[in-house]
């Protein structure tokens, strides 16, 4: 184990501080945690707000199964020394594509790296066997980056494709996502360490570690680091240092041990309370060792550091590594992977059916109404360059996120479900299922007026069953023929019916996925013309005769959403439209529509009577900026500034299409 540079009396004080701080209740940092929890895949809800705070301890339990995936990316690395020295042992990383992450001092040169045996799953079974390892050479021909060990202490190095023996891709281990961004913990938080000490069996960290220090603003030097608690040893060098979402914070590299001086000499604390010459105690067990903390280096420092190691004229360039920086720096995520997903790879099957961890859901043999899992081969989606004026998909900021995270998408890079004309993102919430938002183009002069037909509604193959609302939340009511909801289409039946018939009859079919379906009362949904009418009156109220427009809908999502059969109704519906006039000038405007009246105090299991079940729902012209605001879900900003409406800021009620604001022919 390398020790710390750092052994000033300051950092010690600091440190020992740390071991007793809670973490600071800052409630911005404090999102930016969720938010990058969020965008890790690991879940959020009340409960990690609770333990962001040091309120108590409790995880999900599925940070014990994506803690065995995070494993799976981790190897001991062995460095072959001269003849009669022995060899170095270590601990890696997979960090991306055929890229591996470990210390400069287990591997400083690439003539060490060529010399390395990285070894998989040096570890126990549940019955307590060693299991089968998988060896893989080192390529650092294909890619190599270092920093000394007296600087950051890392070493990056591309790995050989397949195992020694032929038989494993590197692929098929996964990686763990480096991302440059902070704010992914606090001191007072805790840590977990997988490593591989001493050159022993795969081990975790779990318990009494925290982060005790976190960089230092007033030294440019220490801002490179973290300390935390934990226990480590020989061979841990070169370990990934989590969050509780198994995000990688910091690349494991020292120790820090009690020092003070006696007679002009430094002298380390041991755990039998007596003291040794440091230059004695350094050769001891680490276990006779008393450390106070351990030390990494910050990956948004690191990732850093590559970035100006690499821009050196002259510098050996790398494909492998600079998608290594696009991704980290969130520029362009490594391809076939959601961006900021911090644990990359296959699931994880165990031999034994009882064992199973995850299965591929969205592969899986459906139950009911689905189609071919290609069925949706080639949908391109929701086009941001339909308009004149380029209009990116929205993104879900922290007020959005609070609600849920969006599901995964099989077969996607990014959680976009992609149909004929339109897309939409799904939140994952077990008490939610339903759209973060849909956005549709339309185009009016190519628009075919297709027939309803029967209603068939199917459960898209790309996301698990589990996660959308089916006949479930709509049917068996008391009077068969009105069922309490509605199958409420987010993007209208007809708003992406255009172009060839083909291609507009799939795009009509496309609407009916419960992935598009949202619970609206039937009173409400049925006495809704002004708001199902708004695409086509803005359309139609243009100076462009070929009249397009881009729609952006979804529910607005509030904590105090009232549960019906175990999903939370949304009590109001949201809807920006676009459009742009003959000069190619773009023209936004945002609404939204209540069904406050009947999502509140819902009756069980019976409809519901009195005045209630005929009033129709509130229409209000709002600000775009309100709804960014309200829903969380981010607009671009030619979005916001190119608004119409100039009413009061709280939005203005609509009691028929003369009320709108909009520009006029």
């Amino acid at each position: 184990m390398e020790i710390s540079k750092f052994a000033d009396e300051q950092l010690v004080d600091e440190i020992a501080a740390g071991r007793e701080a809670t973490p600071e209740v800052d409630p911005m940092r404090l999102i930016e945690q969720v938010v990058h929890r969020a965008r890790a895949g690991a879940g959020v809800n009340f409960d990690v707000f609770e333990s962001l705070i040091g309120a108590n301890d409790l995880v999900e339990i599925n940070y014990l199964e994506r803690g065995l995936m995070a494993a799976r990316a981790v190897c001991r690395i062995n460095v072959a020394a001269p003849v009669g020295d022995g060899s170095d042992w270590g601990t890696g990383f997979l960090i991306g594509p055929r890229l591996l992450l470990t210390n400069n001092h287990v591997i400083d040169s690439p003539e060490d790296a060529l010399k390395a045996t990285v070894e998989f799953g040096y570890e126990l079974d549940a019955e307590g066997r060693l299991k089968r390892t998988t060896r893989f050479r080192l390529s650092p021909q294909d890619g190599f980056v270092t920093s000394p060990k007296d600087a950051l202490d890392y070493t990056i190095v591309a790995i050989a494709e397949s195992s020694e023996d032929g038989a494993t891709p590197i692929s098929d281990l996964g990686f763990l996502r480096l991302d440059a961004r902070t704010g992914k913990t606090e001191v007072g938080q805790y840590a977990t360490i997988i490593q591989h000490p001493d050159a022993k069996t795969k081990r975790i960290s779990l318990r009494e570690n925290k982060f005790v220090k976190y960089g230092d603003d007033a030294d440019p030097e220490r801002d490179n680091f973290l300390w935390y608690s934990s226990d480590t040893a020989n061979g841990s060098s070169g370990a990934a240092v989590f969050t509780d979402a198994w995000q990688v914070v910091c690349l494991h590299h020292a120790g820090v041990p009690d020092r003070s001086m006696i007679d002009g000499e430094e002298h380390w604390a041991l755990t039998d309370k007596t003291t040794a010459p440091a230059r004695i105690a350094i050769n001891l067990p680490v276990e006779k060792v008393k450390w106070l903390a351990n030390e990494g280096v910050r990956i948004s420092k690191l990732i850093a550091d590559v970035q100006q190691r690499t821009a050196v004229p002259g510098f050996a360039r790398s494909t492998l590594v600079d998608d290594l920086i696009a991704d980290a720096t969130g520029v362009k995520p490594f391809a076939g992977t959601a961006p900021a997903e911090s644990i990359i790879g296959p699931p994880l099957i165990a031999a034994a059916p009882a064992l199973r961890l995850v299965a591929a859901e969205a592969r899986r043999r459906p139950t009911r109404h689905t189609h071919p899992a290609n069925y949706f081969d080639g949908r391109v989606g929701y086009q941001p360059k339909f308009l004149p004026v380029e209009i990116a998909l929205p993104t879900l900021g922290a007020n959005a996120l609070r609600h849920g995270t969006p599901a995964k998408v099989a077969g996607a890079i990014d959680d976009v479900l992609r149909y004929q004309h339109f897309s939409v993102v799904l939140n994952a919430d077990p008490k939610r299922k339903m759209a973060y938002y849909t956005a549709v183009n339309i185009d009016g002069a190519r628009w075919t007026n297709l027939e309803r037909g029967n209603d068939v509604w199917f459960y898209d193959p790309r996301v698990p069953e589990e996660l959308q609302n089916g006949d479930e939340l709509y049917g068996n009511e008391p009077v068969p023929s009105k069922n309490y909801f509605d199958r409420g289409h987010l993007v209208r039946r007809l708003d992406p019916v255009w172009g060839e018939i083909r291609v507009a009859k799939q795009a009509n079919d496309d609407t009916f996925q419960w992935t598009n379906c949202s619970p609206q009362y039937w009173g409400f949904n049925q006495g809704a013309d002004l708001w199902q009418g708004l695409e086509n009156f803005l359309l139609y109220n243009t100076d462009d005769e070929d009249v397009q427009a881009s729609v952006f809908s979804g529910p607005l999502f509030r904590s105090d959403d009232e549960e019906q059969r175990g999903i939370l109704i949304p009590q109001f519906f949201w809807k920006v439209i676009a459009v742009t006039d003959k000069n190619e000038r773009l023209f936004t405007s945002g609404y939204m529509v209540s069904q406050q009246d009947y999502a509140l105090n819902i009756p069980f299991e019976r409809l519901p009577i009195g005045p209630n079940s005929t009033k129709p729902g509130q229409n209000f012209q709002v600000p775009v900026a309100k709804i960014v605001e309200d829903t969380g879900i981010v607009f671009a900003d030619d979005v916001l500034t190119a608004d119409v409406y100039s009413g009061p800021s709280t939005g203005r009620a609509l009691r028929t299409v003369a009320d709108i604001e909009h520009p006029r022919r």
